[in-house]
């Protein structure tokens, strides 16, 4: 019996003209990053981090928008500002902190929302012992 297999990610990544600079794209999209000027590059544009944290903010977003909207219901409004702390003599990853502002939630939904996220999303639990994740939600409180 063979394993069925499915393509769930599908990019292409180049060099550019720019020392340092690439260029990623896949289907219907193409992202600019950047080497960081540690490594030799401009560091203008996103770097590899700024992807990593971008894969976990979407997700995020994706999550909290709609999860536990009843039928018919408009989706939430999301807004999520992400950061890493990290020492500067570090040299780790460090420590992510996402604010999460959710429309339309008492804070008990703000917490189900981000332990349900924690549970499903699996670029979180993939990358939670390298880089630690704490969530701040702060909720808007009910609409209606």
């Amino acid at each position: 019996m063979s394993d069925k297999v499915t393509v769930t990610s599908n990019l292409h990544g180049r060099t550019t003209d720019v020392r340092g600079r690439y260029t990623i794209g896949g289907p219907g999209f193409e992202i600019v990053s950047d080497g960081s000027v540690r490594s030799g590059g401009p560091g203008e544009e996103a770097g590899s981090l700024d992807l990593l944290v971008a894969s976990l903010v979407s997700c995020a977003l994706n999550a909290f928008r709609h999860d536990f909207v009843e039928s018919g219901q408009p989706e939430r409004q999301v807004e999520i500002f992400a950061r890493i702390e990290r020492k500067v003599e570090g040299d780790y990853l460090g420590a992510l902190i996402m604010e999460c502002f959710i429309d339309g939630v008492d804070n008990v939904t703000a917490e189900e929302l981000v332990a349900e996220y924690k549970k499903r999303c699996r670029i979180y639990n993939a990358l939670k012992e390298s880089l630690p994740v704490t969530f701040v939600p702060h909720a808007s409180g009910p609409l209606g």
